[in-house]
């Protein structure tokens, strides 16, 4: 690395090619402030891929971890190539440790290496409520566990920043006073890169992308749609993603109007976002600021979506979409509002990409980071 630069090692949970948007966030926001820093990534090998590689001139570690959860919660494999690893880590000259949330074992694992290397520590929240998997027992046991491992990188004194105001509130239930804004951003350059006029002026597209589990409220999406359809005989509802609900509503949901893709890559992400009038982000889910309605808005759709995490900070007037309470009913009202007002989309499509556009791009969020590591110098 170059030695006239700054280092940042970022300390993450999950990195790419894991897709999710922690992983993304980190991509992105290091892809930017590379051209002043070098740039470290520390996380977990959740794919048997390279312990020890540079993609885009980024550097990056991947420590062994146990085969179970390692999807969900991956867990430290502290063996003899773990500590070779973490040998070298230890070696790098690091100016600024950046962790991603509170409750990774990577977390912990980076306020320690900042504490021997005497770094400055950063921490950066991307939730606004406790993790959820669905399960009431399982939740208060995996609560009780945050709140420990939240209390254990306090003891490290991080200076802590939300991806969203709302990230910054929940904050504050574990006694922790944020130091301001890192907001999850967008490329600017997406639209110019995939933008082009809808291909079906007839149908209109319906879409959600995401994670198809029970928190996300991909339920409520499709039980409004079928009875949206009943009455809008020219829609139609792209599902895309993959969980494990996935199989079973694939089953339960027959509906011809229903179109289930499964995961798919970035770019087909982005061209569905081109093709959607309305996307719908029916979440229950502890979010930080959702990737996806920043994709979405500046790709010019319309969008329906519950208040979590950040969503009312890019929504925070209805010119810009309409927030949906988290039931069935109230996302039936909302789409057959649009479906009976088409002049309402178009408004909608044009407000939201203005908005993001001039509010929500990775470089105005690096300038931001950029501003505070200097307070630190």
């Amino acid at each position: 690395m170059q030695n006239n630069k700054k280092t940042i090692a970022f300390f993450n949970g999950f990195y790419i090619p894991h897709l999710g948007g922690v992983e993304r966030y980190t991509n992105k926001l290091a892809q930017q402030l590379k051209e002043n820093y070098n740039i470290i990534i520390v996380t977990s090998n959740d794919s048997d891929t390279k312990n020890i590689e540079t993609i885009d001139g980024i550097k990056i570690y991947r420590l062994p971890v146990y085969g179970m959860f390692k999807n969900r919660y991956p867990i430290l494999r502290k063996n003899k190539e773990y500590k070779n690893l973490l040998n070298q880590i230890l070696d790098e000259k690091i100016d600024y440790l950046i962790c991603n949330t509170r409750y990774y074992q990577t977390s912990i694992l980076g306020a320690k290496v900042s504490k021997i290397k005497d770094t400055r520590l950063l921490l950066i929240d991307h939730s606004s409520n406790h993790m959820s998997v669905g399960n009431k027992i399982l939740d208060k046991c995996g609560a009780m566990y945050e709140n420990y491992l939240t209390n254990t990188i306090k003891k490290y004194n991080p200076k802590v920043y939300g991806v969203s105001k709302k990230s910054n509130e929940w904050l504050k239930y574990f006694n922790i006073e944020a130091s301001g804004v890192f907001y999850n951003s967008i490329d600017d350059e997406l639209y110019q890169k995939y933008y082009k006029e809808k291909e079906d002026d007839e149908t209109v597209i319906i879409s959600y992308i995401g994670r198809i589990i029970p928190e996300k409220g991909v339920i409520n999406l499709l039980d409004a749609f079928e009875q949206v359809n009943k009455t809008h005989k020219n829609i139609r509802l792209i599902i895309a993603g993959d969980g494990n609900l996935l199989n079973q509503i694939k089953e339960k949901y027959t509906n011809k109007n229903i179109v289930f893709k499964g995961k798919i890559p970035y770019e087909d992400v982005m061209k569905l976002c081109v093709q959607t009038d309305i996307f719908v982000h029916p979440s229950m889910y502890s979010e930080g600021l959702p990737t996806s309605i920043l994709e979405a808005g500046i790709m010019k759709t319309a969008i329906v979506a519950t208040d979590r995490g950040g969503t009312c900070e890019v929504i925070n007037d209805e010119k810009y979409g309409l927030i949906v309470e988290e039931n069935t009913e109230d996302l039936v009202e909302k789409l057959n509002y649009l479906l009976d007002n088409p002049e309402e989309i178009t408004k909608l499509k044009d407000n939201i990409h203005e908005r993001i556009i001039n509010n929500f791009t990775w470089k105005q969020t690096a300038k931001v980071v950029e501003k505070e590591l200097e307070k630190y110098e």
